[in-house]
């Protein structure tokens, strides 16, 4: 029988069916109601980014301080159905970056509660498999958000801006039935804990199985706090150590992959001719590889080596980013063979994200000691929220530079390089920590 108290965890279904909706949503929005381009959606990725670094900090730090949990994660709820619904109603750039950068600043509140309520609740021995079910039903409400989107473009019978306009609203009503089940579920504990005293458990919480959604400003979670950087640039200013070099790596995979993925849906509206229904459908396909295969190859790479694994699934990106392009000539070809071409490549992007997901967080924090893992772990989340926001603005200012072509293809190097440097960084004989299945959704 279930634990009542899991009960609320189910809040957060229909709240990440809205996100994940508003994912896919966001850049088929930009560009067929609002008129937008890639530099558009490039500006309104990194001005949400951005304002959601200091969000996440200011919201960790308040809850920690006032020991609240079940108001902060309703907030952040309420954030989102109003920005959802501010979305909606956007007739210009101007106003639909502001529920953006509203959507960045208050769903921020939910999340640092979120992950330490998860902790509070439950006795210590239960975290790994709790918090396994909350991954499952949040990816769960991930992907059920994408196939929504696809499936109310393809038959909702409304003009197309009307229907996008509509598919916001009803992204704000399931953020608004998330925050009433959370009201009426979420009980507050009576002990009160501190997130920098789990590292160990909360990191599991990071380990999203949708990717879109991992570069994504209301996803970036990161427990970062300056003297981290302080405290392991002294411990590992030696030669020996492989940390400084492999965040190097992240930083430059990550520009690359947020640059495609920024590029990516705008280019195949405008140029190749896909419509709004097929980019969604992509979207769903890719995330439905990567979630199916995640646990599997999460247990292929604990027995095998990770470095190899992640330089392998980065080189494979490269290889299928690159081949992207060949999308546009053959659409001119025969339309309907580019759509296979795009689905193929997409179940396999959504491979190598399955392999990518299990494998980045454990090499870092596994660079140094047991009593850096939370020092580690907040270093290397932030290192991808900057490289977030740095890919944002590469893509924006590539493609309307260059054009779209040639900015898919510097994205595609940015991950090869990232994995040369894995490559010759990262020793094969690196100890891994272990993650518990449960972690793995």
């Amino acid at each position: 029988m279930r634990d009542k108290r899991e009960r609320w965890f189910y809040s957060y279904l229909p709240t990440n069916m809205a996100g994940g909706c508003f994912d896919s949503l966001l850049p088929v929005f930009v560009v067929v109601a609002l008129a937008g381009n890639v530099g558009d959606v490039a500006l309104i990725s990194v001005a949400a980014s951005a304002a959601s670094v200091p969000a996440l900090i200011f919201w960790g730090r308040f809850t920690d301080s006032v020991k609240w949990r079940k108001h902060f994660i309703v907030l952040g709820f309420l954030g989102r159905a109003t920005a959802y619904t501010i979305m909606g109603a956007s007739v210009g750039i101007g106003e639909f970056m502001f529920a953006n950068i509203l959507i960045a600043l208050l769903s921020a509140a939910s999340t640092p509660a979120m992950s330490i309520l998860i902790l509070e609740i439950f006795a210590k021995d239960k975290w790994s498999e709790k918090i396994g079910l909350f991954n499952n039903i949040a990816g769960i409400g991930n992907i059920g958000g994408i196939a929504l989107g696809t499936l109310w473009l393809a038959f909702v019978p409304l003009e197309p801006v009307v229907a996008l306009r509509m598919l916001f609203f009803a992204c704000a009503a399931l953020a608004m039935v998330g925050a009433m089940v959370a009201l009426f579920l979420i009980k507050e504990p009576d002990e009160k804990l501190s997130r920098e005293t789990f590292h160990d458990h909360v990191l599991q919480l990071v380990r999203w199985t949708q990717e879109r959604a991992r570069y994504m400003p209301t996803k970036m979670y990161r427990f970062f706090r300056i003297s981290h950087i302080r405290e392991l640039s002294h411990r590992h200013s030696t030669g020996d150590s492989y940390l400084s070099p492999y965040l190097v790596a992240v930083f430059v995979y990550t520009i690359g992959a947020t640059s495609f993925f920024t590029i990516q849906p705008v280019w195949l509206l405008s140029q190749v001719g896909v419509d709004k229904t097929s980019v969604f459908f992509l979207s769903f396909a890719q995330a439905l590889a990567s979630t199916l295969l995640f646990k599997k190859m999460g247990q292929l790479s604990d027995k095998g080596d990770k470095p190899r694994m992640l330089v392998l699934a980065k080189t494979v990106r490269f290889g299928l980013f690159s081949l992207y392009v060949l999308a546009l000539p053959i659409a001119l070809w025969n339309f309907q063979t580019a759509l296979i071409y795009l689905i193929i490549l997409h179940i396999a992007i959504g491979v190598t994200w399955a392999v990518i997901a299990d494998t980045h967080l454990p090499i870092a924090i596994s660079a140094g000691t047991h009593q850096e893992k939370g020092a580690l772990a907040g270093t290397f989340n932030a290192v991808l929220g900057v490289g977030a926001i740095a890919g944002g603005a590469v893509a924006g200012i590539l493609a309307l530079a260059i054009g779209y072509i040639p900015s898919i293809i510097l994205s595609a190097f940015f991950v090869v390089i990232a994995a040369i440097i894995i490559k010759a960084v990262v020793p094969k004989e690196v100890k891994m920590v272990p993650v518990p299945e449960t972690a793995k959704v």
